[in-house]
């Protein structure tokens, strides 16, 4: 089997009233996630509000996760940061804490500046200082920018890359992530409108909100 193929659901992250994380609630949904058919989680990813976390409110969610998954599940934890360098010591924060992998969403900030050559650096350094396996992340209905296919082939090559994730819902796009890597590299789909047909196209899965609600249908699907 791939690393990391099969179904992921991106956790929420509640809050209080005051604000502050609501950490018993945290503890109650990812008790409940574990009784259901699911593969493993995705902390911090977009469904969790990642980008308006402050960095040490993200690490306690992170400890907090982790502590309720058992280790023989995957915890993946998103470290996308607008900087190399912010992302790199994201992830390593992560790492430290006991996640299984990293999602890295694209850089978006500077679109115009987002090119072939800067990705391909921006995940290569990240890869190359993360202690854990990175997955791609992209996600342009966010970002307003798309990981090019030729950048997810070259990443590809990489050994500490296994993967990535499409949140979108052009199959083509998908099928061409699929026919421009290798075997082993794990493409995860994130549409529900279209996840039959990323099946279809030989996706290895997905990370889906929706499977949080019908674990048992997304996963028989």
């Amino acid at each position: 089997m791939k690393p990391f193929s099969g179904v992921f659901t991106p956790i929420i992250t509640p809050f209080r009233g005051d604000g502050a994380i609501d950490e018993a609630g945290m503890r109650r949904n990812v008790a409940r996630w574990m009784t259901m058919s699911l593969t493993g989680l995705v902390v911090l990813g977009s469904n969790g509000e990642a980008p308006q976390i402050e960095d040490v409110e993200a690490d306690r969610v992170i400890d907090i996760v982790r502590s309720e998954v058992p280790r023989d599940r995957p915890l993946i934890a998103g470290t996308g940061r607008e900087s190399t360098a912010a992302t790199i010591a994201a992830t390593r924060r992560a790492a430290a804490a006991g996640v299984d992998a990293v999602l890295v969403r694209t850089p978006s900030f500077f679109k115009s500046q987002m090119t072939t050559e800067v990705f391909v650096r921006h995940y290569t350094e990240v890869a190359d200082n993360s202690p854990v396996p990175v997955l791609l992340y992209n996600v342009t209905m966010f970002t307003g920018v798309t990981l090019p296919v030729d950048v997810v082939a070259t990443l590809a090559s990489h050994p500490n890359i296994v993967g990535m994730k499409e949140s979108g819902s052009d199959i083509s796009l998908i099928s061409e992530y699929i026919a421009r890597t290798p075997d082993d590299f794990t493409v995860l789909a994130g549409s529900a409108a279209t996840l039959f047909h990323a099946l279809c196209a030989d996706c290895d899965g997905t990370v889906l909100a929706l499977a949080a609600l019908v674990p048992r249908e997304v996963v028989g699907m």
